[in-house]
């Protein structure tokens, strides 16, 4: 398939390379080369003509500055083999230097450079924590915002996640 290192290029790029420090395994001992990111799962179901790549069963990426493991990861693309949309379903776990993000589901939506996180989402943030229905995270403007009623703990001495 000619699109698959495009695709997995694109896809780390643009949705999660921005993030500063060193890489967390989540489940996989080897640490990709600087500009890599590995992609294990049990299946991969890939059809260029729908323009999607649907990885399933245990899947973990591996990143320098990321890593993610869920239960299903779904990547959406333009005709022109750009990301779209890539939704992570199931037991989402986000680890980032100083912060681990659980939900259980992961939205990412490249037009605003967001995140959705959804189905009891928590961020722990250098031991401060924030709980919502829904949480959305903007990479750009690095601010975050909630839906519903929102649980915020922060430790004495650490640095507020939100007010």
């Amino acid at each position: 398939m000619k699109s698959l290192p495009l695709f997995f290029c694109l896809f780390f790029a643009l949705a999660l390379s921005r993030v500063n420090g060193q890489s967390t395994d989540v489940g996989n001992p080897d640490t990709p080369p600087a500009g890599a990111t590995v992609i294990t799962s049990d299946e991969l179901h890939m059809d260029q003509v729908g323009h999607t790549a649907i990885f399933t069963g245990n899947v973990v990426v591996v990143g320098n500055n990321f890593n993610m493991k869920c239960d299903e990861m779904t990547v959406y693309f333009t005709n022109d083999s750009k990301i779209d949309n890539i939704v992570a379903k199931g037991n989402v776990v986000i680890i980032q230097p100083g912060r681990i993000t659980h939900a259980g589901q992961a939205q990412y939506f490249r037009s605003d450079d967001k995140f959705v996180l959804t189905d009891q989402p928590v961020i722990l943030d250098n031991k401060n924590q924030i709980e919502a229905p829904e949480i959305t995270i903007y990479r750009t403007k690095q601010s975050l915002e909630t839906k519903g009623r929102t649980k915020t703990t922060i430790i004495e001495g650490g640095a507020a996640v939100q007010k």
